[in-house]
């Protein structure tokens, strides 16, 4: 009987089964390095929708603070602070939020305002408003809003702005 099989299969001993091999780990690596840089991406974006969504909480708090002719009542010295429920170390904590979605988020105190007069008691207005020295005076307070959610993972930011009032003279 003569052997018809081919010689060469004899020689081979499975290299294409050790190349095969390494092709399915290089492309299982590329894969899995492709799902990290995926949720690394997701976990950014994540905590940039957070820090925005802070921001403009406290924002819109300060905003609705500053519209509020009640929020900045021109009484006591330097240092007198209103604040909103639940803060302390405040001369008031009646601080107006007539805005629903702010007074809820006040009261589960996921968000506060102070409101502080500084400078002088009272003192004449800035040029650049224009209005007459002789009728105004004006009063000057910081409004501090913080959005503080960092228990839920959702961010913290505080937001200062400065407020001039100006007070007619009698």
């Amino acid at each position: 009987m003569k052997d018809t099989s081919l010689p060469s299969r004899h020689k081979q001993g499975g290299a294409i089964l050790v190349i095969a091999l390494m092709f399915l780990v290089a492309i299982t690596l590329f894969t899995i390095s492709s799902m990290r840089s995926s949720n690394i991406g997701l976990f950014m974006a994540q905590n940039e929708e957070s820090r925005v969504t802070a921001t403009q909480a406290a924002q819109a708090l300060a905003d609705a603070i500053v519209a509020s002719p009640a929020s900045t009542p021109v009484v006591g010295m330097t240092g007198y602070t209103a604040c909103t429920a639940g803060e302390t170390g405040c001369n008031r904590n009646d601080l107006p939020v007539t805005d629903p979605i702010l007074a809820s988020a006040i009261a589960n105190d996921h968000i506060s305002a102070r409101v502080e007069r500084i400078g002088t008691t009272f003192r004449p207005p800035p040029r650049v408003v224009e209005t007459s020295i002789d009728k105004f005076s004006s009063a000057s307070f910081r409004v501090v809003t913080t959005y503080d959610r960092t228990a839920e993972g959702l961010g913290h930011e505080q937001v200062t702005e400065g407020v001039l009032v100006l007070v007619p003279k009698l």
